[in-house]
């Protein structure tokens, strides 16, 4: 668990994921959180997105069958390129990017001083903090990362196979994937049970 910024961002219940949601004063915060949570996206990543990687026409509020993360938007390792990651739109986001109003601009998500710039993940970041200790979890281990790993975790819990996961992800290596699949506790102590 994630103490004092430290270690692994913890997995959020859907309880909780849903506290916080209801804390964003701003639509622009609701949908940048449901983009974390239904895509596994990192937050440098869901901030860079520009209106056509998500919408058919800035004023149709019609969302594509995916959204795109460009290559150049997302974290690399190594020196490589992140590659280019496309993710099937759920239900569920498809209804709050319906009611989203783009705010002007190409990206997205603009900065409120500036919309020819995304806004930064330390305005995104500095209201998450808030809601979440306004809701007295601040030592919960929960940040902006813990939306990726839950996310991951949901679909290897729900059964879906590490190759799918990884496909979902954007994942290179097994090794890295596995880093973000939490492991469920009770699960742990029926495994040991069954010796």
């Amino acid at each position: 668990m994630k103490k004092n910024r430290i270690g692994k961002a913890s997995i959020i219940p859907d309880a909780i994921a849903d506290k916080i949601i209801k804390r964003c004063k701003y639509p622009w915060q609701q949908t940048l959180l449901a983009i974390l949570m239904y895509t596994g996206e990192r937050v440098g990543a869901v901030r860079l997105l520009r209106v056509p990687d998500v919408y058919v026409s800035p004023a149709s509020h019609i969302a594509l069958p995916e959204i795109t993360f460009r290559s150049e938007t997302r974290k690399r390792s190594g020196g490589k390129d992140g590659g280019v990651r496309q993710v099937p739109i759920s239900q569920k986001l498809r209804e709050i990017l319906g009611t989203y109003r783009i705010g002007g601009g190409d990206f997205l998500f603009p900065s409120p001083s500036d919309i020819s710039k995304p806004v930064t993940v330390q305005a995104f970041d500095s209201f998450h903090r808030k809601a979440i200790a306004q809701l007295g979890l601040q030592n919960e281990g929960y940040s902006l990362h813990s939306y990726r790993r839950t996310f991951i975790t949901k679909l290897y819990n729900k059964g879906v196979n590490t190759r799918t996961i990884m496909a979902i992800t954007g994942h290179k290596s097994m090794a890295s994937l596995q880093r973000y699949i939490d492991a469920d506790p009770q699960k742990i102590r029926d495994a040991i049970d069954e010796i």
